[in-house]
């Protein structure tokens, strides 16, 4: 707030009225060095009193604190994008397009706050939307990470491993061998169970990521025709609180993953 202050029009008119009867008085009175430190002194006391009354201005204050909400839906706004860029190649392709559309309906939201940016209700709503939206990529992510984990392919070799396993145990003679070559198929086997489990868990994530992102269109749809107040903004967070959970629960299977390759 100081330095926008600082750099108020009317306070840098001043400053500059300041340095030109400085500099004046220095070229045409330059045996009375007095009245350039005199007048300089009081450029600077001008420049500061100025200063001063600008931050207990009201009107800047109100214009202090919109432009920074503004700077902050903006800052939001670029992380989407930001975080869109740094998973987009990583997506297939329907989660990717899946993504896109999010990233319009928050594009169109973006449009529409343009027009009224300085309602504290919009900002507050506009706010909460994005936040969603970066909840709702990170989510994304995670999910089509964990998806080409667990991919077809992946659960059919662990699959063929443990059917190789099994019909050595017939051809084996010594029984040591046969009693790690047991444990070694009772392993991929909780391996195999623990893995279909965590792919049916992924389905409850798929069709979360549907809902939030009717969720989106729906609140796009509400806000656009203004049938939105900021009390319901509640719904927002509620969608927010339940994507931010998915997401840190497979952040946690993940950091259980690598722990358990260590």
């Amino acid at each position: 707030m100081l330095i926008k202050a600082a750099l108020k029009f009317r306070n840098i008119l001043i400053l500059a009225a300041g340095v030109f009867l400085t500099a004046g008085a220095a070229v045409y009175m330059p045996d009375a060095s007095w009245l350039s430190w005199i007048v300089g002194a009081a450029g600077a006391i001008a420049y500061t009193a100025g200063v001063a009354g600008t931050l207990k201005s009201t009107d800047f204050q109100r214009e202090a604190a919109l432009a920074e909400k503004l700077e902050g839906i903006e800052r939001l706004n670029r992380e989407c994008h930001d975080l869109y860029r740094k998973i987009s190649r990583r997506l297939g392709k329907n989660l990717r397009n899946k993504v896109i559309r999010v990233l319009r309906l928050k594009d169109e939201l973006m449009h529409y706050f343009d027009e009224y940016c300085e309602d504290p209700v919009k900002q507050r709503i506009i706010e909460q939307s994005l936040k969603l939206v970066i909840a709702y990529i990170r989510l994304a992510g995670n999910y089509a990470d964990r998806m080409r984990e667990l991919s077809s392919q992946n659960l059919s070799e662990l699959e063929q491993r443990i059917n190789v396993n099994n019909r050595k145990l017939g051809s084996l003679k010594s029984y040591q061998a046969v009693l790690e070559l047991t444990k070694t198929v009772e392993m991929d086997e909780k391996l195999l169970q623990r893995l279909k489990d965590e792919r049916k868990e992924l389905e409850m994530v798929s069709v979360r990521l549907d809902q939030i992102e009717s969720s989106i269109d729906s609140f796009k749809h509400r806000i656009l025709s203004d049938d939105m107040s900021d009390p319901e903004t509640e719904e927002i967070e509620d969608a927010i609180n339940e994507a931010t959970a998915l997401d840190n629960a497979l952040n946690e299977q993940r950091k259980y993953r690598q722990r358990g390759r260590l």
